[in-house]
C-alpha cells in the first residue's frame, strides 16, 4: 500500500522523536547522572557529595523494559528496578527510568522509589501534572506485594516522579518545581509526622537553552540532553564543571541525540515552508475566485476552473461581500 507523503513524513517524524525519547532516557539513566538529580532536586539528598550519593542508588536503573503483575502477589521481586506496571484492574503504565535509593541516615535510612520521565511534548493534549500524579499513585500502589503483604502500611515507602521537560513553553523554561503533600491546620493545632503522610513528590524540570545563568541541575540537564551541541562540547563542559566522564556509550547517545535533533528541526523547516507555499497558493486561488466573481462570471464556470464546489464558491463570495 502506497503511503501519502504527508502521512509518511508524519510517520518518520514520529519514529525519530520515539529514537529521540530512547536516546534521552539512556543518557539520564547512568548512574551518575541519577545522583546529580538527586542531588539537585530531592530535599533528602541535597547536603550529600556525589561520592555520598551514589552507593544509596539500589541495583541498576531499568528503561522500559521488565514487566511486573502488580495483581500476582510475589514478595521476592526485585524492589525498584520495574519499569512497567501492570495491572489487570488499572490498565499498563510504562516508565521511562524507575529505581530506588536509600536516604543516608544511617540507622534511619529509609527507601525511596523514584522514575524519571523525559518529555519532549509539553502539550500531549492533557496536563503533565495529572499524568505525574497517576504514575505516583501506581508507585504507591505496587508497593503493596514488594515491599509490603497485607496491612503492613507502615512499610509504604516515599515515591518521587520526576519530569523533564525537554522543550517547554519560554515561560516555563529553566525553572524547577515541586509538587508535594503538607498538613494544613483547618481547626486546632494539631501536629502530625511528616514521614506519615508526605508520600508522594513531583516535579517539573523544564529546561532551556545551556547557559550559565541557570541553576546547576538545570545547565547540567539542558547540555547533556541538548540536540544541538557539539557531542565534544558537551563532553568538555560536563567533565571540567561536573566531574562526570563522558563514556564511549553516552558520547553515542549523544551523537545519535545530536543526529536526530538536526533531522527533525530540518524536516520542521521544509514542512513549514510546504505549508507557507500551500497557504500562498491557496489565498491567490481564492483572490482569483473573488475576482471572477466581481467580473460576473457564472459560477458554474468558476467552478470548472477552479474545482471549487458551487457551495464553496458561495460561502466565499458573501464572506468577501460579492454575493
Amino acid at each position: 500500500m502506497k503511503i501519502s507523503t504527508t502521512v509518511a513524513q508524519d510517520l518518520d517524524t514520529w519514529q525519530e522523536e520515539q529514537a529521540l525519547d530512547a536516546a534521552c532516557c539512556r543518557l539520564l539513566a547512568n548512574k551518575i547522572v541519577l545522583a546529580h538529580i538527586l542531588q539537585g532536586c530531592l530535599p533528602e539528598y541535597e547536603h550529600c557529595s556525589i561520592p555520598e550519593l551514589l552507593p544509596c542508588l539500589e541495583g541498576t536503573p531499568e528503561i522500559c523494559s521488565a514487566p511486573v503483575d502488580q495483581d500476582a502477589l510475589n514478595p521476592g521481586r526485585i524492589r525498584g528496578e520495574n519499569t512497567a506496571d501492570k495491572s489487570i484492574t488499572e490498565g499498563n503504565v510504562n516508565f521511562d527510568i524507575l529505581f530506588s535509593a536509600r536516604t543516608p541516615n544511617g540507622r534511619d535510612s529509609r527507601q525511596i522509589f523514584i522514575n524519571v520521565e523525559s518529555q519532549n511534548d509539553w502539550d500531549p493534549g492533557y496536563p503533565l501534572l495529572k499524568r505525574a500524579f497517576y504514575y505516583c499513585g501506581r508507585l504507591l500502589s505496587r508497593q503493596k506485594g514488594i515491599v509490603f503483604q497485607n496491612s503492613d502500611y507502615q512499610k509504604l515507602q516515599k515515591v518521587y516522579s520526576l519530569w523533564v521537560c525537554l522543550d517547554p513553553p519560554k515561560s516555563k523554561q529553566n525553572t524547577l518545581t515541586a509538587f508535594h503533600m503538607k498538613e494544613e491546620n483547618l481547626v486546632g493545632n494539631a501536629k502530625y509526622d511528616k514521614m506519615d503522610y508526605d508520600m508522594v513528590s513531583m516535579m517539573l524540570i523544564c529546561l532551556g537553552q545551556p547557559d550559565h545563568r541557570q541553576e546547576d541541575i538545570i545547565h547540567l540537564l539542558s547540555v547533556l540532553l541538548s540536540t544541538e551541541m557539539d557531542p565534544d562540547v558537551k563532553k568538555e563542559i560536563l567533565e571540567r564543571e561536573y566531574d562526570i566522564p563522558m563514556t564511549i556509550e553516552m558520547k553515542r547517545e549523544a551523537e545519535t541525540m545530536c543526529g536526530i535533533g538536526h533531522a527533525i528541526a530540518r524536516k520542521n523547516l521544509e514542512k513549514g515552508i510546504e505549508q507557507g507555499l500551500e497557504k500562498g497558493r491557496l489565498e491567490e486561488r481564492e483572490a482569483n475566485i473573488i475576482a471572477m466573481l466581481k467580473e460576473k462570471v457564472p459560477m458554474a464556470t468558476i467552478s470548472r476552473i477552479t474545482h471549487y464546489s458551487l457551495d464553496q464558491i458561495q460561502k466565499l463570495g458573501k464572506l468577501h461581500g460579492v454575493l
